[in-house]
């Protein structure tokens, strides 16, 4: 039994004096395929010191959730949000820049863009990015913080939701199921048909494979 995220961080960013508080995460850093969706979710204080029932029952990592359990989280999370938002970043920008490179830019999209400007980001991991306020990167923050909890949940489904139109395009390789991941079966299909165009050319199998002058891959 997994123990529930909850706002134990969250308050006691708080009574160190911070006013609004971001939680972020995201979903997609080690998929070969698509792009890399970051949530970010403001939660007012009452709700940090007073969490609904359905919130703290319902708010987990999303990775621990069904798709279905997911959908449903969205929508407590957005009953009792003051913010909420999802920031997507294409393959071509995440060969650019890199993924710790397209992380940063999202989350400098998101807190530019905020209708209200966080005094600080807490996000899932060990990182050190500039975000354009405070940064705070907590290790299974996205296990120990509802804020980022919730995050994650809008970062996956609507990363999930993506993938599978993408599925609709490139139908041989599987996407609805695997969502681009390194799983063994896509990786089967990758070496079958060569890279399509939404692969990350900058991630292995597919940088070797596109360097490969083999004219069995199918290059686009």
């Amino acid at each position: 039994m997994h123990n529930a995220p909850n706002f134990t961080i969250e308050r006691d960013l708080l009574a160190k004096g911070k006013k609004i508080i971001a939680g972020a995460d995201e979903a997609g850093r080690g998929a070969l395929a698509g792009p890399l969706a970051v949530g970010l979710v403001i939660f007012p204080d009452h709700v940090i010191h007073h969490p609904p029932r359905e919130l703290i029952e319902t708010v987990r990592d999303s990775k621990l959730l069904t798709p279905q359990q997911r959908i449903e989280a969205c929508k407590i999370i957005k009953k009792h949000a003051r913010f909420f938002d999802v920031c997507v970043i294409n393959h071509r920008e995440i060969d650019r820049l890199n993924i710790n490179g397209a992380t940063e830019y999202a989350l400098q999209k998101l807190v530019s863009r905020a209708k209200i400007f966080p005094d600080v980001v807490i996000f899932d991991g060990r990182f050190a990015f500039d975000v354009g306020c405070d940064f705070a990167s907590i290790v299974n923050g996205d296990a120990l913080c509802i804020s980022i909890a919730a995050a994650s949940i809008f970062a996956k489904v609507r990363r999930d939701r993506i993938m599978e139109k993408l599925d609709a395009c490139y139908p041989e390789y599987g996407f609805a199921r695997h969502k681009g991941y390194a799983t063994v079966a896509h990786k089967k299909k990758i070496f079958e048909n060569g890279p399509c165009p939404i692969h990350r050319r900058s991630y292995e199998p597919i940088k070797t494979i596109c360097s490969t002058k083999n004219p069995h891959w199918k290059m686009q």
